[in-house]
């Protein structure tokens, strides 16, 4: 059973355009109505009614989108610089092909934000690029080149198996997940190798300009349901202002075995971690079930459920 982040909310004005492009990769489909609960939790107007639950082939990474009007502010703006810190920066999805991908993406409604780049990704060889739909959603999309990916299959692109979110403050926000329990297994400092600056469009800045500061993180020190952090210190680039509700990547849920003994200890922690909403039982998307929302340094959203 997958641990870390195993739902997706996103609220959109584009549900039928975004709907069509996960039907069209074999992902299931299920029509929620919205209630009190669900707008009181996510701050959503009264007006939210509907939202489709999308459950990707592998059964075990569901995307709740939220239909809300094209008036409904952006929760980051189109023209945000790719490393202004603030909320989540993007969702990723593994492709056998990056070619195909580029092609479907373009063919549903999404622009490039950045075309294919091959770089080395640790050992391994990548081509990875990045994607932008009118929501403000980024999408990247990897493909592994070499070594062969091993006991992972898909059908041209994967469920979401990762998001990041740009920080201020790497270490700050790395001992933030670890407290809720995401342990660290990547950590790296330092250049990106080959073209990996394209990536992050800092391929015109000096060496030192383009340090990272990457870290990837999970229950169980799996990339499945994992939170990247990106820094990159030398540059300052001004936070994204925070809304408590727009359109755009609205929060991550992760599930919890005991979600009373969690809200006790994030209440009790001396770092005074933000609640968006406080623990009780609410019915989410049809489902009776306790949950809390906290909000990380930089001001992303991560919403607990009981399991």
């Amino acid at each position: 059973m997958r641990t870390g982040f195993t739902t997706l909310v996103i609220a959109s004005s584009k549900i039928e355009q975004l709907t069509r492009f996960y039907l069209d990769l074999g992902w299931q489909l299920e029509a929620k109505q919205i209630g009190r609960d669900e707008c009181d939790f996510w701050g959503a107007p009264a007006s939210t009614e509907r939202a489709n639950l999308l459950r990707a082939p592998c059964a075990e990474c569901e995307i709740l989108i939220l239909d809300v009007v094209d008036d409904t502010p952006l929760l980051r703006p189109l023209d945000a610089p790719l490393i202004a810190p603030g909320g989540i920066f993007d969702i990723n999805m593994r492709t056998e092909k990056a070619e195909f991908a580029v092609d479907f993406l373009q063919d549903h409604g999404w622009r490039l934000l950045m075309p294919p780049i091959p770089w080395q990704f640790g050992a391994n060889s990548v081509k990875e690029f990045l994607a932008i739909q009118d929501d403000g959603i980024v999408l990247a999309v990897m493909e592994r080149v070499s070594p062969p990916l091993e006991g992972i299959t898909f059908d041209r692109m994967s469920e979401v198996f990762n998001s990041t979110q740009m920080v201020q403050d790497i270490e700050r926000s790395t001992a933030f997940y670890e407290e809720i329990g995401f342990g660290k297994f990547v950590d790296f400092r330092g250049n990106m190798p080959g073209e990996g600056a394209r990536v992050l469009d800092l391929q015109d800045c000096s060496p030192e300009e383009s340090e990272v500061c990457l870290t990837i993180s999970h229950p169980e020190q799996k990339m499945e349901g994992s939170i990247e952090l990106i820094s990159v210190p030398n540059i300052q680039r001004r936070s994204i202002d925070r809304r408590e509700f727009g359109r755009g990547l609205l929060a991550l849920c992760i599930p919890s075995a005991d979600i009373q003994a969690l809200y006790d200890k994030i209440t009790s922690s001396p770092r005074e971690i933000p609640f968006a909403a406080a623990l009780q039982e609410r019915t989410i998307a049809g489902r009776r079930q306790a949950c809390f929302a906290v909000l990380s340094p930089d001001g992303a959203r991560l919403d607990f459920y009981e399991r």
